[in-house]
């Protein structure tokens, strides 16, 4: 755990403790206690809602639709522990200074076909090929269920396509 976070947790105690403290000894009015204990409280879920992009957790994000992947692990789905499996990527944004910026972590849900072609740009970048991703979806209809509910139902599937990265070209001297 990061000293900031503990530094974090230590201050937001402190103030639970002395919101005990006051409503304990003024003769406030209960509406106005009250209230404070709920905006205190509240405080500490948007606290640890924020925490998830303090400690660097995947973001649950859409990925860019042009990335350059620097790394990725994959997880496959396992009975044994009931987990459905997961594919997180470390990619960095085509579109800020040509995939040069800071990386951010992505999750993905587990799709055989995004496995194998991670699995084959791994490949590449452990032999020194970066890699360029690009995110696109694919729009389909469900016919059975648009025949028993009588409407259109469409869901998107998003496919990953990657591909070695274009050699920059460099200025003539």
């Amino acid at each position: 755990m990061n000293a900031e976070i503990f530094i974090i947790i230590i201050c937001y105690v402190l103030i639970g403790f002395l919101l005990v403290l006051f409503n304990l000894r003024t003769n406030f009015n209960w509406f106005i206690k009250a209230t404070m204990i709920l905006v205190v409280t509240s405080f500490y879920l948007l606290t640890y809602k924020s925490f998830s992009n303090l400690v660097g957790w995947p973001s649950n994000n859409p990925l860019p639709d042009r990335f350059r992947l620097v790394a990725a692990q994959i997880y496959e789905p396992n009975a044994l522990i009931n987990s459905e499996g997961a594919i997180f990527l470390w990619v960095t944004d085509m579109d800020n200074l040509a995939g040069l910026s800071t990386p951010r972590s992505h999750s993905v849900p587990y799709n055989k076909e995004i496995h194998e072609s991670i699995s084959k740009a791994l490949v590449n970048l452990k032999n020194g090929i970066p890699q360029m991703g690009e995110n696109s979806s694919e729009e389909k209809t469900g016919l059975i269920s648009a025949i028993i509910k009588k409407e259109k139902i469409s869901s998107t599937s998003s496919t990953l396509n990657f591909f070695d990265m274009p050699n920059q070209l460099l200025p003539e001297k």
